[in-house]
């Protein structure tokens, strides 16, 4: 039974999605013990991984050694990802072929890429902000010298208040205290 979904699943270029998430040093072993003569299908069983995700990680770490493994994250321009994907089909490429050419570890991220641009051309491939748009407030028009002084007005009647309902307080309760005595 494959659990796998095959959602999005580009026939034509043959890219696959592996789902989880493995440690650099499950995949790093992995990679090494196929190196070493071992099946990837019994390496793929020994680590509880999919044969994909073997087989890609042996794939970077062949063409870029430790370093293929490590996720990187990358800012690539638009241009960039345009240059990738023209690569690619210059030289009639797997999306999982290119990524690991090019050290993107992310196995749907070409596919991703191919599949903006074939949507919306360049812009597509333009990067995408993420999260809320961050809150800046409408800056507040200067103040004429009438408000301002308004303003200082309004603030030393209210200090005033305060102080009167201080010393209130305080001439109540050193009543009491000299009546109780």
């Amino acid at each position: 039974m494959n659990c796998t979904p095959k959602v999005g699943h580009n026939q034509q270029k043959g890219c696959s999605f592996i789902m989880t998430k493995y440690s650099i040093e499950e995949r790093l072993a992995a990679a090494r013990a196929v190196e070493a003569g071992e099946s990837i299908a019994s390496v793929a069983k020994r680590f509880q991984m999919s044969s994909g995700v073997v087989s890609r990680s042996l794939m970077l770490y062949q063409e870029h050694g430790e370093e293929g493994l490590q996720s990187h994250t990358y800012s690539w321009t638009a241009e960039q990802k345009h240059q990738v994907l023209r690569y690619m089909q210059e030289n009639d490429l797997s999306c999982q072929e290119t990524g690991i050419q090019f050290g993107i570890s992310g196995s749907s991220t070409v596919w991703q890429w191919e599949r903006r641009y074939l949507e919306n051309g360049m812009e597509g491939l333009e990067g995408k902000k993420k999260g809320r748009k961050p809150r800046t407030p409408k800056p507040k028009p200067p103040k004429t010298r009438e408000e301002e002084l308004l303003e200082e007005d309004l603030y030393l009647r209210a200090e005033n208040e305060y102080l009167k309902k201080l010393n209130a307080l305080v001439a109540e309760r050193e009543k009491r205290a000299r009546g109780s005595k």
